[in-house]
C-alpha cells in the first residue's frame, strides 16, 4: 500500500506550510490525484485521517479530485483518455497493472495527463 508512504510526505508538506503561518490550524487541504497514479483515494483519505492525528491537520476535510489519464500516441499523434478502475476484492493484488497501446495503430503511447499527485490548495484557519 503505497497510499500511507505517499500520504504521510503530503501531510509532511501540509504541516510546513501551516508552521510556516504561524502555526495556524489546517481547514482543508486539496489534492489532485490522476488515475494513473493508481492511489486509492478511500486508502489516501484513510492514511491522512490517522496521519493528521495530534498535528494542525487533525480535523480538517481532504478534497481530491482525480484526474483522467490522458495519452498520445508516438506514431500517429493521437490523444485519447484512458480511464482505470482498480477493483476493491482480494483479487486486486494479483491484477497485472495495465500496458496502454494505441488504439488506432497499436503503436507506443506516452501518459500526458494522469500521473499527477500534488497539493493544489490548503486553507488555515485566520
Amino acid at each position: 500500500m503505497h497510499e500511507f508512504g505517499i500520504t504521510s510526505r503530503i501531510v509532511d508538506a501540509v504541516s510546513r506550510i501551516a508552521q510556516e503561518n504561524g502555526g495556524a490550524r489546517v481547514v482543508r487541504v486539496d489534492l489532485l490525484i490522476g488515475q494513473l497514479t493508481f492511489l486509492s483515494v478511500p486508502q489516501v483519505k484513510l492514511a491522512y485521517d490517522f496521519l493528521a492525528r495530534g498535528t494542525l491537520l487533525e480535523g480538517s476535510e481532504l478534497s481530491v479530485q482525480e484526474v483522467a489519464g490522458r495519452v498520445r500516441c508516438s506514431e500517429c499523434q493521437r490523444e485519447r483518455e484512458v480511464t482505470v478502475n482498480l477493483s476493491q476484492g482480494a483479487d486486486a493484488l494479483l491484477s497485472p497493472l495495465p500496458l496502454f497501446s494505441c488504439s488506432e495503430c497499436g503503436g507506443k503511447v506516452t501518459v500526458i495527463k494522469g500521473k499527477e499527485c500534488q497539493i493544489a490548495g490548503v486553507a488555515l484557519e485566520v
